[in-house]
């Protein structure tokens, strides 16, 4: 019986992968840690930081569910003021259905600032390369299934092989975000906080990612993102202060609403949050809200004055009525920032703007 159970886990999956992914309903995957690679949700925070940094995120979606729903995602970007802002390097890979399904993607990031006063302005591109491959030869269909043996036939009587067995298409992203600095009326030169507010627009061409020869156009993502970097000063650590940083996500997706709030605090060494998330499957029958509470907690390890290397792990706990059939996800980060790389070698430092970030 937990061999047929296995199987039935399979069939399902599947049917729904190939349902959604063809009536253009399918919803792109998201990580916990966005706060960590930022340039993920926007092109336009390509650079945004000074310096250089390489992020890297795993993902392990219900993980005692049979069948592999796992991606990882990693990203490179600069600021780079002589070429108007930043530049970024972003590529991914997700698996479905223990390998069934998957999809692998890269693309390219340009982002160009304007700076007046203490707002700071940067509108972001990106082109991807994806390729999306199914598997045909794992599938698994009813009739191939027996109540008391499980898999009993090694093919399908029905099976009738897909048009294509895999798809590669070109995909744009566009966004901006705005960055403000809040100082005391008295001393301009101090940062109160560090404000960020972005939006970007994903599939703007709405490109075809259908392996069956039917209408699977990818709907437009929209995607809102908000954060407050704010320093917890005291007499003792007014050179390196602890660090409040509360956060948000609002993704839409034709039926899919996603809304991320929470908090990281940090105090080097350590940092750690907590954040509640609402996913709404709008307009579909029966469709259930999937919410959930997600604790991270990380540290950072200096390799100099100026550079850090930052490790986070965090665990999705569902709080709805779906917790006895969704169990927890497993996400790990990994961050490199070198800082001040690029220090004394820009040409254009008119468009450099101090400020905290995390």
């Amino acid at each position: 019986m937990h061999r047929l159970n296995s199987h039935i886990y399979s069939v399902l999956a599947i049917t729904f992968l190939l349902l959604f992914a063809n009536r253009a309903q399918a919803q792109d995957p998201n990580f916990s840690q966005f706060y960590n690679q930022p340039v993920q949700n926007n092109p336009a925070f390509a650079g945004l930081n000074n310096g250089l940094r390489f992020s890297a995120l795993y993902r392990n979606l219900w993980s005692r569910i049979p069948g592999k729903f796992n991606t990882f995602t990693c990203a490179v970007d600069a600021e780079a003021l002589n070429y108007g802002g930043g530049l970024g390097l972003l590529a991914s890979s997700d698996v479905e259905g223990e390998g069934l399904l998957t999809t692998k993607s890269i693309g390219g990031q340009y982002a160009y600032r304007f700076i007046y006063k203490d707002f700071l302005v940067q509108a972001g591109f990106q082109t991807s390369v994806y390729t999306q491959r199914l598997d045909f030869s794992k599938l698994v269909f009813t009739d191939q299934l027996d109540e008391r043996y499980g898999l009993v036939k090694s093919i399908s009587s029905g099976a009738v092989p897909l048009p294509a067995d895999s798809k590669t298409f070109i995909d744009f992203t566009s966004g901006f975000v705005v960055r403000k600095n809040i100082h005391p009326k008295h001393n301009q030169r101090k940062n109160l906080a560090t404000i960020n507010a972005g939006y970007a627009a994903h599939h703007i061409t709405r490109p075809d990612q259908s392996l069956m020869n039917l209408d699977g156009r990818l709907p437009i993502k929209h995607s809102f993102q908000f954060n407050v970097v704010i320093p917890a000063n005291t007499a003792n650590d007014a050179k390196n202060p602890g660090l409040i940083v509360p956060a948000a996500l609002f993704e839409y997706q034709q039926l899919f609403r996603e809304f991320v709030i929470g908090l990281n605090c940090v105090k080097d060494p350590l940092f750690g949050g907590v954040f509640y998330r609402s996913r709404v499957f709008k307009g579909l029958p029966n469709s259930t809200d999937v919410d959930a509470v997600t604790a991270n907690i990380g540290f950072e390890v200096p390799f100099n004055k100026t550079s850090v290397m930052r490790i986070c792990y965090s665990y999705d706990v569902t709080i709805n009525n779906l917790r006895g059939f969704s169990p927890g996800t497993h996400e790990i980060g990994v961050l490199i920032w070198f800082k001040d790389i690029y220090k004394h070698k820009h040409k254009n430092n008119k468009k450099a703007m101090p400020c905290y970030g995390f």
